[in-house]
């Protein structure tokens, strides 16, 4: 995982490894992950979701799946004071 943390963006991206372990971790399976092995790119600002590529390149992708996985990974690493924090992971925390 790599993350770029800017005044009003925070960008994240997710090796092949990073999302086969996710979709795989013992007790938080996600067992028809369709981002499972795939290296992916997301942007997000103050008003959500800005760019998003998959293998590099724009595809459909399960929401569910992607605000689970993004959130999770940028959980530790974003302050909550951030202006993309609510969007990118404080809408998903439980």
């Amino acid at each position: 995982m790599r993350t770029k943390i800017g005044p009003s963006s925070v960008k994240l991206w997710l090796s092949a490894f990073d999302t086969e372990s996710w979709a795989d971790r013992p007790g938080s399976r996600w067992p028809c992950s369709q981002l499972s092995g795939r290296r992916v790119f997301a942007e997000f600002d103050s008003n959500g979701l800005v760019d998003l590529s998959i293998d590099g390149k724009t595809r459909d992708v399960d929401s569910s799946e992607l605000n689970a996985i993004t959130s999770d990974y940028l959980r530790d690493v974003l302050p909550e004071n951030h202006v993309a924090w609510f969007v990118a992971v404080g809408q998903f925390n439980r």
